[in-house]
């Protein structure tokens, strides 16, 4: 017998939920809307605070978690990122030490959509790169009334988080009755700041009223902080990948069973792949930032069914480092004359001749500046219906601000004295690095000397980014009076129109001598002991470091000396990268609530399907390059054409989004729930550009490139929730829930090979091959230096020392990355959280713990690009209470597991992961209500000092080693 299958389009699959749940029931009409799904930590007082949490967690619908501050100040944490991740589920970022951005599921910053009052704000950064990932750093906590966490999709709810939409929500003059105002004032102090203001201030105020009995009110709050900091870290910009039939570890083998080098090779790769770190180097940065915000709202009632609000606010980030690097550059295999591999192909011992001991300064310099004006009207038209419009306009900005939209510079110095370099990173944390010397100034001093030192370049980048948002709400609300479940209807329509136009140069090495100067500099360097403690928390840091010292030098000084003798100019050129996008998404959606009972036990429903049309186009500066130059033995450029043209590509599509969410209570006390959704996460705006773009720097090894796709689908996720929780005392609760997320359209960054006819590659041309065949044969060692220095000599470079390509040299080949939906992703986890008072001896604690897994994981030995899902990591909180007697009182625990943070490394010349190592950190908070108006406080953040390990595929190739100080504050507040 033939049968005959139907398939149901989205469309129709979305419409039979949302009707076959409007059937589902019959009983007595509910009289009320369901409360809003609201999990809310007030912050007025712990135990009060935390059984309001737990009444709203009982009678929400779906999963949406939230924290919340009746007045100014009262948030536990120094910024809301950090307040977030005491949330089940939430992780966050931290940038020199402080909460950035944040990860929910396992999904990372840039699948979480971020609201301010329900509208969709614009985001910038300096780099150039246009992103939506919100950064919580650019807001102050003072003035935020609340921050909501949507873990599941509803129709009513903006599209664009996988991971979470959440909502900041700020204070509103009718929130109060009459004069409100209170005013605070902290101290902060970093215990690791090394150049700066040991302590700094943070002042914060808002003052509310309504007048004309009630039915006028404004509001304006403002808050400035101050804080600077120090960071130390050892970094590695990358490892190197080969693979046993490259050249490269040919030619090394080959060597080493002529005995010219001294190898010990355990490798047992099953790729055959080895892996050699780029550089060693070691830095001090020190940053200043300082953060404004101001709120003005406006508040008036016409007639008593009607509210109209206009509000502006304002933020500025400012941000300001000066960073002293040192340390020494590895050339590559060529340059061996010992090394060790590990058995999965990491060299995890080399030493090589030659090179430099360099001091890189550098300052950055950026502002972030955001800007909203919006309008909301409600309008309580009769019993049975509510009517909404709001509408705003906002934009962010951020420049660079070291003039001509500079946010970074560069001046490199060092000493060429070094015979032969070492790294060992076979038992430390931080591979050690060591060195030997010849021509010594004074010869016989066992360190270098300001004489020798020498200069090199200098860079210039610059960038700003512009993003405006158009957005305009209408929605209503119709409670159904009559006798049947149905109690209301929510609908809605939007308009969201985004435009981002983001602007980059990088002026490419610019000469200050190109180390031909030795000597000229001594009265600029200055001799720096690094002492025992400099990243002491780590083996390999602190007295075990071989070199223990370094130069460091006054930058802007070297830059004008330099910018006189070599007649050059250390300025920001016009932007080489030029970029602008414009989406325009139309949007409607319809949302059922349905109170009714199965069995006797009281159930709810909420129904809705949310329907979306977005445009896309996108326009880009293409500029072609033109050659490729050997500048000298460790540095390439690629130069570029002076004229460029724009492209233009455009993109639609359409999504329907249902979502379901049930509640049943099965027996007092206790409560089950299903949830059900789809949501969508759209690529960031960078991944989205029109045009293909070639390194400017293309090492050896790192020739690669990078090509936008305007075509990206959307992320799509069907989301799955199902929990329990028992409500067995006053404030006290424990909850379980399970999650499932499958995802269609996942991005993964295809490598595909180019070559352009016109590129060629003078490092493996006739005459470089030349040079390393005469240079063995006079028993020397063929490393770059020597090769570079031969064709200089035989006239295969120019007046400058540079070597140029030339039409005899092979065609490059480019590794050009470009972003692809090609993946689907399944992540599952469980939400398990505990909260309990002991009676009223004021005393509680709350835990929280997340596992989330999918299939996911990252193949360290694959050398290919290869799909995963950054971020993705368990995570657990725990926290012990103290409230009684005006006495309040917190200590928390904050960990993270191992995670995959990023995909590539800047120096590995292929697809290279990052894998972040666990973190755990312990903060406090105790207050004191001296008066009814009066409180003072305390602060501490990581107060054990916890310090920050990146590395690569394995354990020993390190990326970055960092050191976090502990962060306190003395404050009080005072309401008036």
């Amino acid at each position: 017998m033939k049968h005959t299958k139907f398939a149901k389009t989205k469309l129709a699959a979305s419409l039979s939920l949302v009707l076959g749940a409007a059937t589902l029931f019959s009983a007595q009409a509910a009289e009320e809307v369901p409360a809003d799904d609201t999990e809310v930590i007030q912050v007025t007082g712990i135990r009060s605070s935390q059984a309001k949490a737990m009444d709203l967690k009982r009678t929400s619908a779906g999963v949406v978690d939230a924290i919340s501050a009746e007045d100014i100040g009262k948030f536990p944490d120094t910024n809301l990122a950090e307040s977030l991740q005491r949330i089940t589920g939430v992780s966050i970022d931290r940038v020199n030490g402080e909460g950035s951005k944040v990860t929910v599921r396992g999904f990372g910053p840039d699948f979480n959509l971020v609201l301010l009052n329900n509208r969709v704000m614009p985001t910038a950064q300096v780099e150039g790169e246009s992103t939506r990932s919100f950064e919580f750093a650019n807001l102050s906590s003072d003035s935020v009334s609340g921050v909501e966490v949507y873990k599941t999709g509803k129709a009513d709810v903006a599209s664009g988080g996988i991971g979470a939409t959440i909502n900041i929500q700020t204070a509103r003059p009718f929130d109060n009755d009459g004069l409100v105002a209170t005013v605070g004032a902290k101290v902060h102090h970093d215990t690791g700041v090394e150049d700066g203001d040991d302590y700094t201030p943070e002042i914060s105020g808002l003052i509310s009223n309504t007048f004309m009995d009630g039915t006028f009110g404004i509001g304006f709050s403002g808050s400035y902080v101050k804080r600077d900091s120090t960071t130390n870290a050892a970094t590695i910009d990358g490892w190197r990948q080969f693979n046993d039939d490259s050249q490269d570890v040919i030619d090394l083998k080959a060597r080493a069973e002529a005995g010219t080098v001294d190898l010990n090779d355990m490798n047992s790769n099953p790729y055959g792949n080895y892996f050699y770190a780029r550089n060693i180097g070691f830095g001090i940065t020190n940053t200043e930032r300082e953060r404004t915000n101001a709120q003005l709202v406006l508040q008036y009632a016409p007639i008593d069914t009607m509210e109209v609000t206009v509000d502006y606010t304002y933020s500025k980030l400012e941000d300001e480092s000066e960073a002293d690097t040192f340390g020494l550059w590895f050339s590559g295999l060529g340059n061996l004359t010992a090394a060790e591999v590990d058995k999965n192909g990491t060299f995890v011992y080399a030493t090589e001749v030659g090179g430099d001991y360099s001091g890189t300064m550098q300052q950055n310099a950026s502002e972030n500046e955001n800007k909203s004006l919006g309008l909301n009207i409600a309008w309580q038209v009769n019993d049975l219906l509510e009517l909404r419009l709001d509408a705003h306009d906002s934009e962010a900005t951020a420049e660079g601000t070291l003039g001509d939209s500079a946010d970074n510079k560069f001046f490199i110095a060092g000493a060429l004295n070094v015979a032969d370099k070492t790294y060992d990173a076979r038992n430390t944390d931080i591979p050690l690095l060591g060195a030997n010397y010849v021509d010594l100034n004074p010869a016989g001093e066992p360190h270098l000397q300001p004489e020798d030192y020498a200069t090199l370049f200098a860079g210039v980048r610059a960038g700003k980014n512009k993003t405006d948002v158009t957005q305009v709400q209408f929605d209503g609300t119709w409670i159904n009076d009559s006798s049947d479940s149905l109690g209301a209807i929510d609908f809605g329509l939007s308009y969201l129109k985004m435009e981002t136009h983001a602007g980059a140069s990088y002026t490419g090495p610019i000469s200050a001598g190109w180390y031909g100067n030795k000597g000229q500099w001594a009265d600029y360097m200055s001799y720096e002991s690094l002492g025992g403690g400099f990243l002491s928390d780590f083996s390999g840091g602190g007295s075990d470091m071989l070199i223990p010292y370094y130069y460091s030098y006054d930058q802007d000084a070297a830059m004008a000396r330099a910018e006189e003798l070599y007649d050059v100019e250390y300025k920001a050129i016009p932007f080489t990268d030029d970029h602008h996008i414009e989406e325009e998404t139309k949007s409607a959606y319809l949302q059922f609530n349905f109170e009714s009972e199965f069995n006797d036990m009281p159930l709810n429903v909420l129904a809705g399907i949310r329907y979306e049309q977005t445009d896309v186009t996108a326009s880009s500066l293409q500029q072609d390059a033109e050659r490729v130059v050997w500048l000298n033995p460790t540095e390439w450029v690629t130069e570029f054409a002076d004229t460029s043209t724009f492209s233009h590509e455009t993109h639609d599509y359409k999504e329907f989004l249902p979502s379901l969410d049930i509640d049943l209570e099965v027996i007092e006390d206790l409560k089950v729930r299903f949830s059900y959704s789809n949501t969508i996460t759209r690529s960031t705006l960078g991944q989205m550009r029109a045009t293909t773009s070639l390194t400017a720097i293309p090492k050896v090894g790192g020739r690669s490139g990078f090509a936008g796709n305007p075509a990206l689908k959307p992320y799509s996720s069907d989301n799955l929730d199902f929990s329990v929780e028992y409500y067995y005392g006053e404030a006290s609760y424990v909850s379980a829930g399970w999650f499932n997320k499958e995802v269609e359209n996942f991005l993964m960054n295809t490598i595909v090979e180019q070559e352009f006819d016109h590129l060629r590659d003078p490092y493996v041309g006739p005459a470089a091959e030349l040079a390393r065949a005469e240079i063995t044969a006079a028993g020397g060692v063929p490393s770059d230096e020597a090769v570079h220095g031969w064709l200089v000599d035989n006239g295969y470079g120019d007046a400058d020392g540079r070597v140029p390509q030339s039409a005899n040299d092979p065609v490059i080949t480019w590794q050009i990355s470009q972003p692809n939906n090609v993946e689907d992703l399944n992540i599952h986890g469980w939400e398990i959280a505990a909260q309990h008072w002991f009676w009223d001896t004021g005393f509680g604690v709350s835990a929280n713990a997340t596992f989330v897994t999918g299939d996911t994981e990252y193949d360290v030995e694959r050398t290919d690009e290869q799909f995963a899902l950054p971020g993705l990591s368990d995570s657990a909180n725990f926290a012990a209470f103290y409230d009684k007697d005006g006495l309040q009182a917190r200590i928390a625990y904050n960990w993270r597991d191992d995670f995959l943070s990023a995909t590539g490394q800047a120096e590995s010349g292929g697809p290279a992961p990052q894998f972040t190592e666990s973190y755990g950190q312990w903060d406090f908070s105790i207050s004191y209500d001296v008066t009814e108006e009066l409180t003072v406080f305390a602060e501490g953040i990581n107060i054990f000092e916890e310090e920050m390990r990146i590395h690569g595929r394995y354990k020993e190739q390190m990326l970055r080693a960092q050191e976090n100080s502990a962060r306190y504050a003395l404050g009080a507040r005072y309401t008036f």
